[in-house]
């Protein structure tokens, strides 16, 4: 049997297995600046003196001077050969080298890979082209060139097949570029047509520096506003993180890195010289995408948006990083305002200075969080926050640690101290001698007494529950319509493939299971009724002319710098339409 054991496949094995994963499966590792330490396991030792370094992919045992790479490691520990090895760790990231279709498999994908970082070229020579609106987007946003040079930010522009065509030309196949998630096929049209269009394209580097993937943000109001790259055989965006690859280095020296959720957030903060950042790909945390970040960094700060769909979002990210006993800490901006914002408004130092005096622990982010939902802290809504709190608490395992957020628990429910100790320590018991089944009752009452729909949402629901209200509400443009980025790409889906068999597999190719579970769940409070969705209508269009007004206030201030009489004539034309439209829609 013909046997594959090339270089290349041995350099993909060696780069995709992280040898503290590996290691840490036989042996308990400790982490020390910026190495690991644990006891040896190729010869009996009290004191710890084998050593991983993540850096150089290598270990070494200062006691038995015995040392290498993860095939190393495997051989020694498994008593194999290097074929042997390195055939298990193959399996392990999903090649087999021993088959011949194996061989075809991993050329298969060393081709997406070159297909990718071609298309990444591409795509930033089209960003260099004069008067295309991607350098407009970039200068509104206050990304500098070098920055979007740094993460390779490209452009796609509006034409239907300008990548298709590009490529082929270049001799690729349609094939391998259908393989590689970058053309789509049009039935309707029957023919292809490339993926992204008028977007601006981030780059999805695995921390190897491949490019797998690509990320769209539409340029006007096409929707959906955020498109990834489906899955492909090297790209799946539950394994991936944004900015990884530049940041690794930084993120294992300060051993902490800042969770973002955007690609602008990610390549604001490093614009400004903070560079340990990763952002999560527009979709739902995950739990692969916690154990990459275990890989380089013990601590994590979740710095996700301040509008609700980002706190709900911290919330979910929370309860997954607690699973990989990762140390986390929650830093929310004021004023519902985005990461990238608030360096632009107020700059590095005081973001700094921001982050230093207000980040808090998990508890006291969900704390805060509980109260403000409360008009009022009546006795029955801080023994709710309490049981919100208790399986939080429960995994505390230091006593000093306990009593600072105990203390923290009483100040702001304005409770004694003791009364919440005992709170704690009572309902335990409680819940030990009555059983599961009773705990997991009170959990759920207690996560519904605390979902605080927005009006946006309930909108979204009723559309789905009422054939009336979303004939009247498909009517518009929902872009218009919402403001609330998730709700804005579900409606966009709603209204174009309500009646679709395929609905929900079109949801979850876009990313959006989880607003999807919420807003079905929202359809299952009381509808909203008639004058609400009338109210609700009225303000978008109010807030429409709001707009237009303020876009003329704009337009007068530079021609009375600026205009000339021409200029002028052409401001009153649109001033008399723009009142006569005010006036038959009685806005006015």
């Amino acid at each position: 049997m013909t046997r594959y054991y090339n270089d290349d496949i041995v350099e993909e094995i060696r780069s995709r297995i992280d040898i503290v994963e590996l290691v840490s499966e036989t042996v308990e590792l400790t982490r020390k600046g910026n190495r690991y330490w644990g006891k040896c396991p190729f010869h009996g030792e009290k004191t710890a003196s084998f050593c991983v370094t993540p850096e150089k992919n290598m270990f070494y045992c200062f006691g038995c001077n015995v040392g290498g790479d993860i095939f190393t490691f495997l051989m020694k520990s498994n008593n194999m050969d290097f074929p042997e090895a390195l055939e298990s760790l193959a399996t392990k990231i999903g090649i087999e080298p021993v088959k011949a279709s194996s061989n075809k498999e991993y050329n298969r994908k060393r081709q997406t890979i070159a297909i990718n970082s071609a298309v990444a070229k591409y795509f930033q020579e089209c960003l260099t082209q004069p008067d295309n609106p991607a350098l407009e987007y970039l200068a509104n946003r206050n990304i500098t060139l070098a920055a979007a040079d740094k993460f390779q930010v490209g452009y796609a522009d509006e034409a239907w097949n300008s990548l298709e065509n590009y490529m082929v030309k270049k001799g690729f196949s349609i094939e391998d570029l259908k393989l590689a998630g970058l053309i789509k096929y049009s039935e309707k049209a029957k023919r292809y047509y490339d993926l992204f269009r008028n977007r601006i394209i981030f780059p999805i580097f695995a921390y190897n520096g491949d490019i797998v993937g690509f990320g769209g943000r539409a340029i006007d109001d096409s929707m959906p506003k955020y498109l990834n790259s489906p899955e492909t055989d090297i790209f799946s965006k539950r394994r991936n993180l944004y900015g990884l690859y530049q940041s690794k280095q930084l993120i294992r020296l300060s051993n902490q890195v800042i969770l973002v959720e955007g690609y602008t957030d990610c390549i604001k903060l490093n614009q400004y010289g903070i560079e340990n950042v990763v952002a999560s790909l527009g979709t739902a945390f995950t739990n692969e995408q916690a154990q990459l970040i275990k890989k380089y960094a013990e601590a994590v700060i979740v710095l996700y948006d301040g509008d609700e769909a980002g706190q709900r979002e911290t919330l979910r990210v929370i309860d997954v990083l607690v699973e990989d006993n990762i140390k986390i800490e929650v830093l929310t901006l004021p004023g519902s305002i985005d990461p990238d914002e608030y360096l632009d408004l107020y700059g590095k130092e005081d973001f700094l200075q921001f982050l230093k005096n207000n980040k808090v622990n998990p508890i006291e982010f969900k704390l805060n969080r509980y109260i403000s939902k409360v008009e009022h802290l009546y006795i029955d809504d801080k023994i709710k926050i309490i049981n919100n709190l208790r399986s939080d608490f429960s995994r505390i395992s230091s006593e000093l640690e306990k009593d600072y957020i105990i203390k923290l628990i009483a100040r702001k429910l304005e409770t004694e101290e003791n009364l919440i100790y005992r709170e704690f320590n009572l309902k335990s018991k409680t819940i030990s001698s009555v059983g599961i089944k009773r705990n997991k009752k009170q959990i759920i009452k207690d996560n519904r007494y605390y979902i605080n729909y927005s009006l946006e949402e309930k909108i979204l629901a009723t559309m789905i529950v009422d054939d009336d209200i979303f004939n009247r509400i498909a009517q518009y443009d929902v872009s218009k319509l919402f403001s609330q980025p998730d709700v804005k790409q579900l409606a966009y889906i709603i209204k174009n493939y309500k009646n679709n068999i395929e609905l929900e597999k079109i949801i979850r190719e876009h990313g959006l299971e989880t607003i999807w579970a919420r807003i079905m769940l929202c359809s299952e409070e009381k509808p909203l009724k008639e004058y609400e969705i009338n109210d609700f209508l009225k303000r978008v269009a109010i807030n429409k002319e709001q707009r237009k007004w303020h876009e003329m206030y704009q337009k007068l201030d530079n021609i009375s710098q600026n205009g000339d009489f021409e200029s002028m004539l052409n401001f009153i034309l649109s001033l008399d339409s723009i009142i006569n439209t005010t006036r038959e829609r009685r806005i006015l």
